[in-house]
């Protein structure tokens, strides 16, 4: 579906679990330190898990914002500074790659709302390299290209594309279920000729309207922007279709 004035964007984290939405602008460092942590209470040892398996883990504690874990898997700075960055870490982080250097496994993650960059060292998973049991491996940690969110109307044109082209499983990321229900209630597929027309903000809440150049018909999208800001998904929360 063409809608003019934008190019169509990307996707959403595949890699990743998480389950927690991304919070920008930084936060104070997390009450449990990774110093703090015994054995008993990180749970079983990791010591022999590889590295890049322990990072997926990391960044899945980091995302759901278990600050416990998460000073389980890192050393005190690490944790540190995961949560300055984001309280919690988010959705959207995609493993894109893994290198190794003089006993470190540097892996990346690519966050797919935002851009934005994370990498994590962690020691491999020698024993001279980790602790007996294996937790607060991940050592080094840094972020390139600062995230920065999709707007409003970026998103409510993502949805109607999806619409457009029956993808429903696009859909029921973008918006609540009632909005895509209610959506696909009105058409299993939209069709490709909705063209954007106005953009408003009132109370948290912009509205986005399209209008069918087929048929004549309106839709508004109604898009959280709070939701939108701390990285949520089904963002798009209500509609109107006249």
């Amino acid at each position: 579906m063409k809608i003019k004035g934008l190019s169509k964007a990307g996707g959403m984290a595949a890699a990743l679990a998480v389950a927690a939405p991304l919070v920008l602008g930084g936060s104070a460092a997390p009450a449990v330190a990774a110093g703090a942590q015994t054995t008993a209470s990180c749970g079983a040892s990791v010591a022999r898990l590889d590295a890049v398996t322990y990072a997926d883990r990391l960044v899945r504690a980091w995302g759901r914002g278990d600050t416990r874990m998460t000073a389980c898997y890192g050393t005190t700075d690490v944790t540190r500074a995961l949560f300055a960055q984001a309280s919690p870490g988010g959705i959207h982080w995609r493993r894109i790659s893994e290198e190794g250097a003089a006993g470190t496994i540097y892996v990346t993650y690519h966050d797919d709302a935002r851009g934005g960059n994370l990498t994590l060292g962690v020691a491999n998973a020698a024993p001279e390299l980790r602790g007996p049991d294996g937790w607060h491996a991940a050592r080094v940690v840094s972020f390139a290209n600062e995230p920065r969110a999709w707007n409003a109307v970026q998103w409510s044109d993502n949805l109607v594309r999806a619409w457009g082209r029956g993808d429903t499983k696009w859909m029921t990321y973008y918006a609540t279920p009632a909005v895509t229900k209610a959506l696909t209630n009105i058409s299993a597929s939209g069709g490709p000729s909705w063209r954007r027309i106005t953009t408003e903000g009132a109370a948290g809440t912009t509205y986005v309207t399209y209008r069918n150049d087929a048929n004549g018909h309106q839709l508004v999208v109604g898009i959280s922007n709070i939701g939108l800001s701390q990285g949520d998904a089904n963002v798009a929360y209500r509609i109107q279709y006249r």
